[in-house]
Formats: C-alpha cells, structure tokens, sequence
C-alpha cells in the first residue's frame, strides 16, 4: 500500500455515527480522511501508536459564544483543549455582524467587555466582511454561523421597544438574506434577552421565511426557559412549521421556576416529530452560570449604560419598580433572573467583587444575613457599588432535567461557552465559565464512565455526527474515507474535567479559576496536529465553514 502523511495505529475506532467501536487503523492525506482499516495493516510517512485510546471525530460544539473572543485567541484554546474542532457561533440572537454605523454603540453594548478587547476592531460592517476577519487571521478550529436576529434589530431599529414597520422589516429581510449568500446556516433568536424579546412571533416567522428559501435552519433561546417553557417551545415549533425551516432549540434544560420537568418540552418536540417538523435540541450539562448581577434585571433598562442603571438603582422608587418588574417577569428573563423572581438567594454565590473581597464565596443569603438587610436590596447595593464588575454564580438548573435531556436520540451535547484561555485579557479577571474548558470531557467522565447516563457510542454521536448533521455538513463529525480529518484521541480513563464546581459550592472554588481537562491527548483539525500530548502545537488550520448553498453556488 502507498505510504500516506499520517497513520493513527492501534486505536479503538469510534465513527461517529452510534456504532460500537473496532480495533483499527486510520489515514490521513491532504486534510482528509484517506482509510480507516484494520489495526496493523496501514503504513505512513509518519505513525502514531494510539495504544488503544479511543479515536473519535472531533467534537462539533453546535452552541456557542466565540465570535468576538475567538478574534482575541485564535489559538482557541480553551476549546481545543478539551476536544473541540468546530464551533457554531452567533447563537442566542447574537452575532457582531451586519453592523450599522448608525447602530455601531448599541452593537458594542450587546456584546459587553469583549467589545472592547484591542483584537476586536469593529472594522467590518457587512456578515461577509466579518466573516473575512475571521479566517484572514487563522483560526485553530473550524467556525460556522449564524447571523442573530438581536444584531439585524439592532442594525435597523437599535433597542427600540416595538414592532418594526413594514420597512424596516425589510431590511432586516434583506440584511438576511446577504449574511446567508455570505455564508450563514440560518437565523438564531435569543427572545429573553433585548432586543430580541420585543419581537413577537409574527416577525420571527417574517425572516425564518427568508431562511426557508435558502435551505437554512433557526435556533432559538427561546421565550423564557422557567414558568413559561411549555409556550415557548410551542412557540418555537409553530415558527418552524408555518415558515418551513427545520428548528434546533438551544439549551433546553428547564430552568429554575418551570412547573415541569424536561420530559414535558421533550414531549412536544416528539410530537413535532411524529407531524413530520424537523425539530431537534441541544443542551449543556453545567447547572450554573457565571453571568454579573447585572445582567439578571429586567430587559427594559439593559440597553443603558452602567452610570444610568447604577443611578436607577440608587433612587428608592426606581429602584422598587425594577423589584416589581422581576417579580412580574413581563418579558420573561434569561434562566438565572428566575432565582431572583423566586427568592432563592442561597443558590447566588459571589465569585468576582474587586471593591468588596469580603463578599467572595458567599451567599446571596448569607450576606443578607450577616447585615441584616433584605436580600433584594443586597442584590441592587452590590451592584450599586460595584456596577458590572460584581459577579456571580448562579445554580438555576436540577441536574436531574440534565439527564433526562442527555438520554434523549433528539438531543444533542453543546457547550453553551466561548473559546478562553488562562491568560491576557480574556482571563482578566477569569470569568467563571466552566463549559467553556470542561464541557465534552465532563460529559465523558460524569456521564459515561463514573455515573452511566449515555453509552460511550451514543455520547460521542451526540458531540459529532448529530449536530453536523444539523447543519447539513455531512464531511465532518464522521470518521470514513472522504471527511475532513477532524479527530480526537483520548484515553476514558483519564478523562478529568478541571472546570467544573457542583453545587453546593465551597470555597475557595475547587475548579476556580478554570484548568484544562486531562486525558485529551492528539486533536487533529483538517489533518493538522493541533494538539500534541496535551500540549497546543500554535498551529492554525482552522476554517471558516460555509452554507453548503454557498458551496455550490461559487
């Protein structure tokens, strides 16, 4: 046989696609996957003894958040690290482009802090423009995706609280339709964040309508995750079934406050299903988030600047308005704010309050106890004093909906994180964002090897072949002749997630800051070896990936 670049020998041979794993050989030339044969029977250039660790497809992490912090680390290395070969981004509404210049302070405002980082130069102004940002500077994974519905309101009508005109519809239309001739899989919504959550249903299906034309998809941070989770799945369903696009639903675990379990939102999509509506989801397994008090008060006073929020909160009726306003939850709120709404203090835990250390590692709860304050006014003090920089974790989620969710064939794993990484600005300070370093190789440790959830086949087909499946990239997430040698070489039992605090928390944090997971040995990223024995080879062979409509139209 002709000698190729690469042989990983001697591995045990996940395809991808659920299949029991074999003893065998693989090839890689030119970027691709030449052979996968028997162990033994491949000769190469070069040869790696895998030694019986488990080759499996790279992990295609189909929720994220990268799009500004990928520019500031394109080594990604927080998620090659534990695995990750390709990223979707532009998730939740939320993607840095089309960008009006008009508009160009609300579009920083969305994206926060990392708007600011000196990588992060704003020069783009069209999807295809930014998208040439991306790849012109390499990238250490392959990246695809979606233009956010929040970033095409901002574009043409800012944070304005309303229904657009029937111009302005339009223009989102036709900003729309150029992010996918550019080169977009579709439309993602975040309908509790603003200015997503001021759209109504009918605008939704207006641009999915456009999507359908094009062969897209529409993910969707749906219309609250807690007391209204039931609706807003149907929502979501109704929205793919009158404009004809096949819907995914981001992290779907039902959030503190919702009245039922996930078994009753996993109801609806298998009877979507059982109607013919391609209606799949996916989910994180971390129970936390990591967000700044902040950003759990209501939508109607985020899109102003910290002075004016800081300076709401220091008046006395301002400030029991916004109380009243998160008991109300009128524009239902991201997952976390329902703590608030439901009065469970002792789930909030301060991690990050550089005016205050003495705060660190408490309680909510506990703080209001030992000043014998009321909980709420804590909660609007802390922010008083220190405005966005006070952080918190928020444990919102019962691991119980996790696992529910994970043995489902309808779901599949994502991270819900960003790349990172242990230094410069995107670790100054170090956020606290456990998936964003321990999301695949948690699962494989928490889930399949120490308490059995998933089999080790299913899991990897839920991180591989399901979500580039959903996206229509059929050469990638699979290990056979032809597909782009994306690959991960681990070795089970060694897996160990260096990331994650279970709740409830001690401190100091046991995985606080991050660290990078074990037991990742070999990633490879279009044939290129980007990490070698664990360590980052500062290799760039990364892509920004297309539309298939794209493809083929060029």
């Amino acid at each position: 046989m002709t000698d190729t670049e690469l042989v990983l020998a001697n591995g045990r041979i996940l395809d991808g696609c659920g299949n029991p794993w074999f003893w065998g050989d693989l090839a890689i030339c030119n970027g691709r996957i030449k052979t996968v044969a028997s162990a033994g029977t491949l000769k190469g250039v070069k040869v790696i003894d895998v030694d019986g660790r488990f080759v499996t497809p790279g992990f295609f992490d189909i929720h994220t958040h990268s799009d500004l912090s990928i520019l500031v680390n394109r080594l990604a290395e927080s998620a090659v690290h534990q695995g990750i070969t390709t990223q979707v981004i532009g998730n939740c509404g939320m993607s840095p482009a089309p960008v009006n210049e008009r508009y160009l302070d609300e579009i920083r405002h969305d994206w926060g802090r990392i708007s600011t980082a000196p990588e992060v130069t704003w020069e783009w102004r069209s999807f295809a423009q930014y998208l040439e940002v991306l790849q012109s500077g390499g990238l250490a994974i392959n990246l695809a995706s979606l233009v956010g519905h929040g970033a095409l309101r901002i574009a043409v009508m800012g944070y304005e609280e309303r229904n657009p005109n029937s111009a302005e519809m339009r223009r989102m239309q036709g900003y729309l339709s150029k992010a996918i001739e550019a080169g977009a899989f579709g439309l993602s919504t975040g309908l509790v964040y603003p200015p997503g959550c001021f759209a109504d249903t009918d605008e939704i299906i207006a641009l999915c309508e456009v999507v359908a034309q094009y062969g897209g998809f529409y993910a969707s941070h749906i219309r609250g995750e807690r007391e209204t989770i039931l609706e807003a799945v149907a929502e979501a369903i109704r929205i793919g079934r009158e404009a004809g696009v096949p819907v995914q639903i981001s992290h779907n675990a039902p959030k503190y406050g919702a009245p039922y379990d996930a078994t009753a939102n996993l109801a609806l999509v298998e009877e979507a299903r059982r109607q013919g509506l391609d209606v799949t989801v996916d989910n994180d397994v971390h129970t936390d988030l990591g967000p700044t008090l902040m950003d759990a008060l209501p939508q109607s006073i985020l899109g102003r600047a910290v002075a004016d929020i800081v300076s709401l909160l220091k008046d006395s009726n301002s400030r029991k308005s916004i109380r009243d306003e998160i008991l109300r939850d009128s524009h239902p709120a991201f997952g976390p704010a329902g703590l608030l709404k439901h009065g469970r203090w002792d789930r909030i835990t301060i991690y990050e309050a550089p005016r205050s250390r003495s705060v660190v590692g408490k309680t909510i709860e506990a703080i209001a106890s030992d000043r014998e304050e009321d909980p709420f006014d804590v909660y609007f003090d802390l922010i008083v004093e220190m405005g966005e920089k006070v952080s918190a974790i928020f444990d919102y989620i019962d691991e119980k909906n996790i696992r529910i969710l994970l043995q489902h064939p309808a779901v599949m794993i994502a991270s819900d994180g960003q790349v990172l990484a242990p230094h410069g600005f995107l670790n100054d300070p170090p956020p606290y964002c456990p998936c964003s370093y321990g999301e695949f190789p948690g699962v494989l440790e928490r889930y399949v090897r120490d308490e059995p959830v998933l089999s080790l086949e299913e899991a990897i087909r839920k991180m591989t072949s399901f979500p580039a499946q959903r996206l229509g990239v059929m050469d990638r997430g699979v290990l056979r002749p032809g597909a782009w040698a994306d690959i991960v070489i681990f070795d089970l039992d060694r897996i160990h997630d260096r990331a994650t605090n279970l709740y409830p928390h001690t401190y100091p944090f046991q995985n606080y800051p991050h660290r990078f997971p074990e037991g990742i040995d070999h990633v490879f990223v279009n044939g290129i070896h980007v990490i070698e024995n664990g360590e980052h080879s500062s290799s760039l062979p990364g892509k920004v990936l297309k539309h298939p409509l794209y493809r083929t139209s060029m």
